[in-house]
């Protein structure tokens, strides 16, 4: 039971600086995974050491100011309230990301908190952390294909939706340009989850 509330607070310190990095502020909303794993009683007997514990940090990449702020104001976040934080970025590669994980597992990390490249893609390392009772924290990118995930902390797409189409309708009006306008519209990346809301 300790534990829960442990990967609880670590996944509520993780929305809570995730949202602090972001500038587009209130759109934010955490959820469960779309299977979560039923929580009881004693099933867990880790508890979190009185200093925090260890959390490994999964980001997909540099080359996006929003990954690395949202890294460092994770990182941050967690070792201010007592956590040890091994943090990596894995330069989107998916074999690189998988092998940076079984690395943190190796390592005895008591939480995993992953925004993955590929949403798909990391079953097996997901399965060994169950077997060696990590909770697991999917973070802004849902990952599928597995039901070793615990949590799932994004934000609210359709709200992201929403707010940016009104932006864009806002900026076309200033613009002084008559209607019709003509938008073109880019979803994102096929294997990343958010990119079908």
């Amino acid at each position: 039971m300790k534990f829960r509330k442990f990967a609880s607070a670590a996944a509520g310190l993780f929305l809570a600086a995730s949202l602090a990095a972001c500038s587009g502020g209130g759109a934010g909303s955490t959820t469960g995974s779309t299977e979560p794993k039923p929580a009881t009683s004693g099933s867990n007997s880790a508890a979190a050491p009185a200093e925090g514990g260890s959390v490994g940090v999964s980001m997909p990449t540099q080359t996006s100011e929003r990954w690395i702020q949202d890294g460092d104001a994770v990182k941050k976040q967690l070792e201010e309230a007592g956590f040890t934080v091994d943090l990596q970025f894995a330069n989107d590669d998916i074999p690189t990301q998988g092998q940076q994980v079984d690395q943190m597992i190796t390592q005895g990390v008591k939480v995993l908190i992953i925004a993955a490249i590929d949403g798909t893609a990391l079953a097996p390392q997901l399965q060994a952390a169950a077997d060696k009772d990590i909770t697991v924290i999917s973070y802004d990118r849902l990952i599928r294909d597995s039901e070793n995930v615990d949590f799932y902390v994004s934000f609210d797409n359709f709200k992201v939706g929403v707010a940016q189409a009104e932006s864009l309708v806002e900026g076309l009006e200033k613009s002084g340009k008559e209607k019709p306008w003509n938008v073109e519209l880019f979803a994102g990346s096929l294997d990343d989850n958010n990119a079908h809301f």
